[in-house]
């Protein structure tokens, strides 16, 4: 579990000045808190910590002299401008049950036989924090002739620890043979390019 370096935010700051000065704003909540907690992260670590990182991870929080172990609860991203522009902790709390993200990875695509179609990249579920599962993985080396993988087939996320918030009958990737006339366009393709270098 990698730990990130927060300070508390002066709210007075308005988050654009902030962003100018080099930092991503953020929070941290929690049932034991009081209040949130605002926070200022340096957007080098940010940045470096979001590399290894996703929605769902699990991480120390430092904030001065106190540790938080807390999970991403969510994560504001801009792509034009490629910039973090906020980040949300939870405060993660023995027994009590949170509702997060595990995330879809998928593995050796290249091998699926058959055009591989990605219908949900995140699988929602509440969890103890010691049951959290951040990442699920799904080999299309193993696969074999199966064209189909839905929710039910992870069993990671299958037993009584787990309370599924997204479907258990929700499709993850659905894998479709390659269409007749794909197929003929590629035929037609490679018969061209022979003729061409004849």
């Amino acid at each position: 579990m990698m730990t990130l370096n927060a300070e508390k935010r002066d709210m007075n700051v308005k988050a654009k000045k902030l962003r100018r000065e080099g930092y991503v704003p953020g929070s941290l909540c929690g049932r034991d808190l009081e209040e949130a907690v605002p926070l200022k992260i340096s957007e080098f670590e940010a940045e470096r910590f979001m590399r290894k990182n996703m929605k769902g991870s699990r991480t120390v929080l430092q904030i001065g002299e106190q540790k938080y172990n807390a999970i991403v609860k969510d994560v504001d991203y801009n792509p034009l401008m490629k910039r973090i522009m906020f980040i949300d902790f939870q405060m993660l709390v023995a027994g009590e049950k949170i509702s997060t993200t595990a995330q879809v990875v998928l593995l050796h695509e290249e091998l699926a036989k058959g055009s591989v179609d990605e219908e949900i990249s995140e699988i929602h579920y509440k969890a103890d924090p010691a049951d959290i599962v951040e990442k699920v993985y799904i080999d299309f080396e193993k696969l074999g002739d199966q064209k189909c993988v839905k929710v039910k087939d992870i069993k990671e996320l299958m037993n009584d620890k787990i309370e599924l918030i997204t479907s258990e009958d929700a499709t993850i990737v659905d894998i479709s043979e390659e269409s007749q006339y794909e197929e003929e366009t590629e035929d037609a393709e490679g018969e061209a390019e022979a003729v061409a270098a004849s």
